[in-house]
């Protein structure tokens, strides 16, 4: 029993509910006992304790790992019903980006931000059934459901996704958000009100709610076999398109998607429900100010490392991605050019160290070469990289937060049991805009926002695979817009209603406008150095499907890669 989960509650509880699991055992008690018994357990501070003793138990009579995890959830669910977790913010008509807990929230105070080294007091919302999660091992089903291989903890669980992408599941919740005029109020139920509807993600193909709701872990990156997956400690898959990212992701089979809005608004939503604020610049800042390329400071030959100046060196975190390349015949230092990354491209730097040559001192940046070595010429410059994924593993527990300081912006986010903001774009095709001509050559029409509801429709073009939202906005001024208001909707569209905003007030993130016309789809948070631009909130919508660039990794999809619609 003791590897099936990694847990977090203490061992007296885990052994109160041991002992009470093993009488029920013994009195051979029919699933609707066990899970009604099981549910009268849980206090909000137990529910991975619960799940680690009931889960085995549960596997005689429900052996797929799926419909054992739903079961859970829907046995969770029921545990917290009546419970109503409420935020409520200003409208657009205010600039405050701060939210108000209310209901059953209140009180509660705003979820822990964690660091590797500064790991935070106890936190309500690692446990509690409205906001704990589970990462499994899984792949995609024709019907909508997930095939699981492992959940966390279980010998075969693989965190690097090689043998399959990593996915957090979480409780799927009923979601009602009013805007009044003065004020725009979200609130959460585990089961069903008046006035509540499941998030469009977590609608099923035939039209029921799902108990369970999943997003990939982590950005998109390769396994050895070239399949988009999500995994700690692998090279983000830069350099490739949406429709690249698709049929690597397709490597796997014909149902996987990739990153769509459905994942954005339950990112955006977890964070505003756990931290009470819109969005989290300037709290969880994210990878958004690492922007440095330096020409190295001694050429050296048969080395695994950088030499830079120690001022140089103190801009470098231990664990981050850099490429070096030897720019000696060529000018232009963007790291798209291959010059800038034929020496070492996207490895991580394993330590940071203090050297003197002669009576100079330097800071050398160790890499990880797969014991290889390079020279490095003179001429050759060292820059930042969108990092690895998995840096957030070392933030303790299933807190929210980053390496080292939340707010300096080198760093990766976790929130909500996802890893973003990593430095790259997180790019899809769900939805596509179509942009047309507006009033003058700085201004551009969106016509028409078309989503996806089926993986295996997803496209470069709008086709008859897409359905159009009846969203709009016309004349969006090319460029950087902030945005202070969302389109509100049912089909899980993040797009901006109204702009205008700023850094540091309503959403703080901001839209970047198309330049010209043509299919765009999304490219989401923003890179290294979009700096007070970016954040869960942000989005690119100037970019072309078949687009490419050193900044954008296509990423996997949730739950929402396979859903219907929920009755009006």
């Amino acid at each position: 029993m003791d590897e099936i989960l990694h847990t977090f509650p203490s061992a007296a509880q885990h052994e109160r509910i041991a002992v009470a699991l093993e009488r029920l055992a013994n009195a051979k008690a029919s699933p609707e006992y066990l899970d009604a018994y099981c549910g009268l357990l849980m206090d909000g501070t137990n529910t991975t304790a619960v799940l680690r003793q009931w889960w085995p138990l549960a596997a005689y009579d429900t052996p797929d790992k799926y419909e054992r995890l739903s079961r859970f959830a829907a046995m969770a669910a029921q545990a917290w019903d009546g419970k109503v977790y409420t935020v409520r913010g200003f409208s657009s008509a205010t600039a405050d980006h701060a939210m108000t807990p209310l209901d059953d929230l209140a009180g509660k105070g705003k979820a822990v931000l964690a660091t590797d080294t500064a790991p935070g007091a106890a936190d309500w919302a690692e446990e509690d059934p409205m906001t704990w999660y589970i990462r499994a091992n899984a792949v995609s089903k024709q019907d909508g459901t997930m095939d699981i291989k492992a959940i966390e903890g279980e010998p075969g669980f693989d965190i690097t996704g090689e043998t399959a992408p990593v996915y957090t599941f979480a409780l799927a919740l009923w979601r009602r958000e009013v805007r009044d005029g003065s004020y725009t109020t979200k609130s959460w139920r585990t089961t069903q009100a008046g006035g509540f509807r499941p998030y469009a993600g977590d609608v099923a193909p035939d039209g029921t709610k799902r108990a369970l709701t999943w997003h990939p872990t982590f950005g998109g990156a390769l396994n050895s076999k070239g399949n988009l997956t999500s995994g700690a400690g692998r090279p983000l898959a830069i350099f490739k398109s949406a429709l690249q990212g698709l049929e690597a992701a397709r490597k796997w089979n014909a149902y996987e998607g990739l990153w769509c809005d459905c994942d954005t608004e339950w990112l955006l939503d977890m964070w505003q429900l756990r931290h009470q604020d819109k969005e989290n610049s300037a709290i969880l800042e994210g990878c958004t100010t690492y922007n440095y390329q330096y020409q190295v400071a001694v050429a050296e030959n048969g080395v695994s490392r950088v030499l830079v100046t120690t001022v140089q060196g103190a801009n470098f975190v231990a664990g981050s991605t850099v490429s070096v390349g030897d720019h000696s015949a060529a000018s232009n230092r963007d790291r798209g050019q291959a010059d800038m990354r034929n020496l070492a491209d996207q490895v991580q730097i394993t330590s940071i160290a203090e050297v003197s040559i002669g009576e100079t001192k330097y800071t050398a940046l160790n890499l990880d070469l797969g014991g290889k070595a390079i020279d490095v010429p003179a001429e050759a410059w060292v820059s930042t990289m969108p990092w690895h994924t998995g840096s957030t593993e070392r933030v303790p527990g299933h807190k929210d937060g980053c390496l080292g300081n939340l707010t300096i912006g080198k760093y990766p986010l976790r929130v909500a049991g996802v890893e973003a903001v990593d430095g790259a774009y997180a790019v899809g095709l769900d939805p596509l805009y179509n942009v047309v001509a507006g009033s003058d050559g700085t201004h551009w029409t969106y016509n028409r926002v078309a989503v996806c509801r089926d993986s295996e429709n997803l496209a470069g073009t709008i086709g008859a695979g897409y359905e159009d939202t009846g969203i709009t906005f016309t004349d969006m001024p090319q460029g950087w817009q902030y945005v202070k208001e969302f389109a509100q909707n049912n089909d899980g569209v993040i797009f901006p209603s109204e702009i205008g905003g700023s850094s540091t007030q309503w959403y703080k993130s901001a839209f970047y406008g198309s330049d010209g016309a043509g299919v765009r789809c999304p490219w989401r948070f923003a890179i290294l150095y979009d700096t007070a631009s970016a954040g869960l909130a942000a989005g690119c919508g100037n970019l072309a499907p078949s687009a490419l660039a050193w900044f954008g990794a296509p990423r996997l999809s949730g739950a929402g890669k396979k859903r219907g619609e929920w009755p009006a």
